[in-house]
């Protein structure tokens, strides 16, 4: 039992933590997208150099908000979130860094939808409007703020996503998409991906 408090004791300060970090991120001077795209050499592999990644298990970041962007890195340098080495590479960035890479990706064209079947993708369409996922994520779930861009993701990693977050394998910073993904199947989930993949 004591275990359980301390461990949620220290979510609980990492949670404040970042927040202060995104805080400060939000009221400093905007990114420089030159010096990022300098400093995104080293995720070309991975990611993209226009932000298309090389697989469906690595998000596509071209075009996704800049606060996103900075909100997912700050995760990974902190370790609140862990996934695909990300928190190493996390680890050796300045705040700077991840105000200008950013900065880079956010200011790239959109990732192109997929194509994918019509029927998942008329579920997925229904399913987002009921759960309003466009109040968060934009009225073509294009990402604002500090929301993620879902339009043209790979339909992979958004399942992966989705699942992680509902098993609570991928902490969820202030409960909104775990309230949100908590009563999805798995069906339910493949329709979401599949609409948001199609987006562009």
């Amino acid at each position: 039992m004591k275990l359980i408090f301390k461990t949620k004791a220290i979510l609980v300060v990492a949670f404040f933590n970042s927040l202060l970090l995104i805080s400060s991120l939000v009221h400093a001077a905007p990114g420089d997208a030159v010096a990022g795209k300098e400093k995104a050499q080293m995720c070309f592999s991975c990611h993209g150099e226009n932000g298309i990644s090389i697989g469906p298990s690595i998000p596509n970041l071209a075009a996704q908000p800049a606060l996103s962007l900075s909100y997912q890195l700050i995760q990974f340098r902190g370790e609140q979130r862990k996934g695909g080495g990300m928190e190493g590479i996390a680890q050796a960035l300045s705040d700077q860094d991840i105000r200008n890479i950013a900065a880079y990706y956010a200011a790239l064209p959109p990732p192109p939808g997929k194509p994918g079947n019509p029927d998942l993708i008329a579920i997925g369409q229904k399913l987002a409007g009921t759960l309003y996922c466009n109040s968060c994520h934009g009225a073509q779930l294009q990402g604002q703020k500090h929301i993620a861009r879902l339009a043209g993701q790979w339909q992979e990693y958004v399942v992966t996503q989705l699942k992680n977050i509902r098993s609570g394998a991928r902490i969820d910073m202030d409960g909104t998409m775990g309230s949100a993904a908590k009563g999805l199947s798995d069906e339910d989930v493949e329709s979401l991906a599949t609409y948001a993949a199609s987006l562009n």
